[in-house]
C-alpha cells in the first residue's frame, strides 16, 4: 500500500477532497497532520522543505498573502518560514509529501503518478 504524509486543514473542502482521494481511490494510507489544530514549528517547517523551497508553497491568492502585502516583495527563505509559522494559511494546501516530493493543491493525476 502507497504511503503519504498529508498535511491539511479539515476546514478546507479541498484537503477534505483529496484526503478522500487518496484514501479512497488511491487506496493510500496517510500520515495526516491537521495544521490547523496543530501549527507548524519553525523546525518543523524547515524539516518538512528541507529539500523544497518554501517559497513555491505560498499561496498568492490566499487572504494572508494580499493583506501582508507580499505581492511585489521578494521574501528570504527563512522570511517565508517566519510568515508560514504565523499565517498557516499562506500555504497551499494540501501539502502530500511523497518520499522526498512535496505536492500541493489537489491535482489527482500528480497524486495518483505519486502514489499509483
Amino acid at each position: 500500500m502507497a504511503r503519504a504524509r498529508f498535511l491539511w486543514k479539515s476546514t478546507c473542502s479541498t484537503c477534505r477532497d483529496a484526503r478522500a482521494f487518496l484514501r479512497d481511490e488511491v487506496g493510500a494510507e496517510l500520515d495526516e497532520r491537521n495544521y490547523a489544530r496543530e501549527p507548524f514549528t519553525l523546525a518543523e517547517l524547515r524539516q518538512i522543505f528541507k529539500d523544497a523551497d518554501p517559497r513555491e508553497f505560498i499561496n498568492p491568492k490566499s487572504a494572508p498573502f494580499k493583506a501582508l502585502g507580499l505581492k511585489d516583495r521578494t521574501l528570504s527563505r527563512e522570511r517565508a518560514f517566519a510568515l508560514i509559522a504565523e499565517q498557516p494559511n499562506l500555504l497551499k494546501r494540501p501539502l502530500t509529501i511523497v518520499g522526498r516530493g512535496i505536492i500541493a493543491g489537489f491535482d489527482r493525476a500528480r497524486l495518483r503518478a505519486a502514489l499509483g
